[in-house]
């Protein structure tokens, strides 16, 4: 009797994922019944594109069908080749914290390439046409400087760019440097601004990182900084490197983590504290 194991497939739209499930049961889509799960997307300039996904099993008269084939099990797939990607995510599976985030930088990038000015115009266009998508036209300036592009955003939104401690920012610059990767192969750095916000977020953050220090020495408690992305955790580890008495680590997934501050040995004060409360129960042994 056929498989009636409910299955999913993805491809590049509704059509091929249909095609690939009609290929791997063997039937045709007049046997199947279909359940979009989602129709896929092309995402913006090519990036952050989704698949299609289907649902799929056999249709139930078909799966009473009496059929005189014989089941072959079939060969296991030889595996192909690792590509470059699966690898870096293993390394990163297994590297240690403070190491993963290094690892995934240099993956991400080849050798060092100069800035050309192709590559500049290119990044201003695209610069330019994603800030209008998103609703906030602006003025760019854009420089170069060895391997590294030098944007400054300004006009009448750059408060809503800088917005909540510069994820905007960020995720321009993100999506920049990914876009930038697929026409000009080679490590160029792009680094996006506005309203001079990096400067003053970094001074921010290394005075902020001191007064946590500061406090974490009193208390013997753990602070804590949010939401921080690589470079801005890279100014409070550095702030604060020198501190014999204070610790500080990266915690969390994703680009966004969180930065404690800490003083050695301080942690394992609470629990016992909290142990305590009530009358202390009689030692029978």
């Amino acid at each position: 009797m056929p498989d009636n194991t409910t299955k999913e497939f993805q491809g590049k739209d509704i059509a091929d994922a249909i095609s690939k499930a009609c290929k791997a049961l063997n039937v045709s889509q007049e046997n199947l019944d279909i359940e979009v799960l989602t129709t896929g997307t092309t995402g913006i300039f090519g990036l952050m594109k989704q698949k299609a996904r289907l649902r799929v099993s056999l249709k139930k008269e078909y799966r009473d069908k009496p059929t005189g084939r014989s089941k072959k099990a079939k060969a296991p797939a030889r595996p192909a080749k690792q590509p470059a990607a699966a690898k870096v995510e293993e390394t990163l599976e297994t590297a240690p914290a403070e190491e993963a985030q290094t690892v995934q930088e240099m993956a991400e990038v080849d050798a060092p390439a100069p800035v050309s000015s192709e590559l500049l115009d290119q990044v201003k266009k695209d610069l330019g046409q994603i800030l209008e998508l998103i609703g906030f036209p602006s003025e760019i300036e854009i420089s170069g400087d060895m391997d590294t592009v030098n944007v400054q955003i300004a006009g009448n939104y750059v408060k809503e760019i800088i917005d909540q401690n510069g994820k905007v920012l960020d995720s321009l610059q993100y999506v920049l440097r990914k876009m930038a990767g697929q026409k000009f192969p080679g490590k160029t750095t792009i680094s996006v601004d506005a309203g001079n916000f990096r400067e003053s977020r970094l001074q921010e953050l290394k005075e902020l990182g001191l007064k946590l220090a500061e406090e974490a020495k009193k208390t013997g408690k753990t602070r804590s900084i949010t939401s921080l992305n690589p470079s801005e955790r890279r100014v409070v580890h550095v702030a604060l490197q020198d501190d014999k008495e204070i610790r500080s680590r990266s915690v969390g997934d994703g680009l966004f983590k969180k930065v404690l501050i800490y003083k050695p040995g301080s942690k394992g004060k609470k629990p016992s504290s909290r142990r305590r409360k009530g009358p202390r129960k009689p030692n029978n042994s």
